[in-house]
This record gives structure tokens, sequence and C-alpha cells, in this order.
């Protein structure tokens, strides 16, 4: 059986394009893995601790309390799926800015996250309430 010149011709130039596509695929694959990019990812993280920022527990003879609604979050963050695999709850930090609060109402502010590079928080920034209460030191 005789392949003829023009299927031949056809056959190897169907070889050579599958073969540059793989090549290209893997270089393309391998800087984007590099880079620390990737298709995103995404991961759930529950109870993550809610800690205080800013604002002075002592002031003259007042203390300051301060109450929470919730002292968790539960948050979902995306990012490069190379990034998403390796973080942890650890490298999570969730605060509240409570600089400029007075005593005697109650608020709502927004929790603001630090997170590594690349890794961000899906959807509406969560609120919790914030108490700060005066107590009197005699």
């Amino acid at each position: 059986m005789q392949i003829d010149k023009a299927k031949y011709k056809q056959l190897s130039l169907k070889i050579f394009s599958l073969i540059l596509a793989v090549v290209f695929w893997v270089y393309i694959n391998g800087i984007v893995h590099r880079a620390g990019g990737g298709p995103p990812a995404y991961k759930d993280f529950k109870a993550v601790e809610i800690r205080l920022l800013g604002g002075n527990v002592f002031l003259g003879k007042n203390v300051f309390t301060v109450e929470l609604g919730d002292t968790t979050v539960d948050l979902r963050v995306k990012g490069p799926e190379h990034d998403i695999a390796k973080l942890t709850q650890m490298d999570i930090a969730a605060y509240v800015d409570i600089t400029g609060l007075k005593p005697g109402k109650a608020y709502s502010p927004v929790v603001s996250f630090m997170l590594p590079p690349n890794i961000e928080v899906v959807g509406a920034p969560p609120l919790v309430r914030v108490e700060i209460r005066e107590k009197n030191l005699r």
C-alpha cells in the first residue's frame, strides 16, 4: 500500500502542528506557574479570629471595654491555584479598626483582612457589631 505524496505531506503537517502545539502549551504553562499564576482557585475558611486595631484602652481614670458581636468570621478567598493550595488560616489576619469610635454607641464597621499577595476575599466584606462601654475606676 502506497501513500501518495499529497496525503503524506498533509499527514506530516498535522503531526508537526500537534507537536508544536504541545511544545507551546508546556512552555506557556511553565511561565504561568513560575510567575505565581495559574487558574483561579477558591478556598473557604471557617472561624477566622477577628482582632481589634487602634483605640486607647485607658484614658485617665476611665477604662473602655470593647465588645464584638462576633469574634470570628467565615470567608472565601480567591487566588492562583498554586498560592491557594499553600494557604492556611494562619496566613489570614482579620481585624476591625476602632480608631476614633466613641464609648456609649454601637457601630458596625467592616472587617478588613491582611492576606498574602495575589489572594483576595470573594464577596462583600463582612460587618461586625462593636460596642464600646466606659468603665469608671474609682
